[in-house]
């Protein structure tokens, strides 16, 4: 039998006369909707994700959406899915966790590579604050003292990221943290670690924890972490010179204490020495100009007479820069230039006009 359906309706090869038969849909009641063909009912997570794709990839926004109520074994299925995910995410990092505390049995020869993806991933979660509180609940904070004293590079520095990860604008962490005694083992790290990346990460971590509770600062004083900061802003690292006159200057205009500490250490001196440089990447360069900004705020006097020392020479160097500056096309230095200039050397130029 001929399945070819070109020889039925051309007529060769026999008679053809009569008429094909032809299917017709069903007739349907006229207050009945057809609704098109629904995608397949998950069954797990990739499949809720396809699921939620296929439902709305056909809606046409032009047109007013048709929402349907969803029904009761499929709210099941949701509620089960996003509780499944939860746990999943929970015994993962206790799985990870586990592994972690085999960190403590590793040699300078070791392959590492395993703990520092683990790192990562737990990096990658912590980033919601809920998913950051439960690690420490459930015991995670155990194997970050284990991590910072590995030999190996990678492991330190991941897990001086974790931490900033962790502490991020999140107070639970950021006083856990404290309390565990991390934060002299990362201002060590930034004063000596023998790896760049590790100083940096240590850094991240420190920013992220000195900007939070208004006991952190008194962290930072007790472990000398303001020598910490300004010997890293005169590094040879450019990472740390900009990371860490950036976190100074949050420091000095966020506690005045703080503001006097730092100008009775002499960071004005320190931050017009390195302005007086000529070899200055433009990112470090307005770190400075807004560090000496933040000294200077409110007219702080004690930061306005320091940069008033003649022998820093400081109006000479920021009108040096307010030229390049404004060669350069850099308006955010031109207008650092500018107000810096105007709040400490504006009465002086009045009174020799007198």
């Amino acid at each position: 039998m001929d399945r070819n359906p070109k020889n039925q309706s051309t007529g060769q090869g026999g008679s053809s006369g009569t008429r094909p038969l032809s299917i017709e849909p069903p007739r349907t009641q006229s207050n009945v909707e057809i609704l098109p063909n629904q995608p397949r009912q998950p069954r797990n997570l990739q499949g809720l994700l396809k699921f939620a794709m296929e439902s709305t990839k056909a809606e046409d926004t032009t047109n007013q959406s048709k929402f349907l109520p969803i029904d009761e074994e499929k709210k099941r299925f949701l509620n089960n899915a996003l509780s499944s995910m939860t746990v999943n995410v929970i015994e993962e990092l206790q799985r990870d966790i586990k592994t972690l505390e085999n960190v403590v049995n590793l040699r300078n020869e070791d392959d590492a590579s395993e703990y520092e993806i683990i790192l990562d991933r737990i990096a990658d979660r912590v980033g919601s604050l809920d998913v950051a509180n439960d690690f420490y609940k459930i015991g995670g904070f155990s194997i970050l003292g284990i991590c910072l004293n590995s030999p190996h590079n990678g492991i330190r520095w991941k897990v001086a990221n974790l931490i900033a990860e962790l502490t991020q604008n999140n107070p639970v962490c950021q006083e856990k943290i404290l309390e565990a005694g991390f934060m002299p083992i990362l201002l060590g790290m930034i004063d000596s670690d023998p790896s760049e990346t590790a100083k940096v990460k240590a850094l991240y971590a420190i920013s992220c924890i000195a900007r939070g509770p208004p006991i952190a600062l008194k962290y930072m004083a007790i472990n000398d972490g303001f020598s910490v900061l300004i010997r890293a802003m005169q590094s040879q690292v450019e990472k740390l010179q900009i990371k860490a006159a950036f976190l100074l200057s949050s420091l000095c205009r966020k506690d005045d204490v703080v503001k006097l500490t730092l100008v009775k250490m002499g960071l004005v001196e320190q931050a017009a020495g390195m302005l007086a440089m000529g070899n200055l990447l433009s990112e470090t360069r307005e770190q400075l100009l807004s560090l000496l900004n933040g000294m200077t705020d409110n007219n702080y006097f004690l930061a306005l007479k320091e940069c008033r020392r003649p022998e820093l020479c400081l109006k000479q160097t920021l009108e040096r820069h307010l030229k390049e500056s404004k060669h350069d096309g850099s308006i955010e230095i031109e207008d650092l230039c500018k107000e810096i200039l105007d709040k400490v050397f504006a009465d002086q130029d009045v009174e020799q006009e007198r």
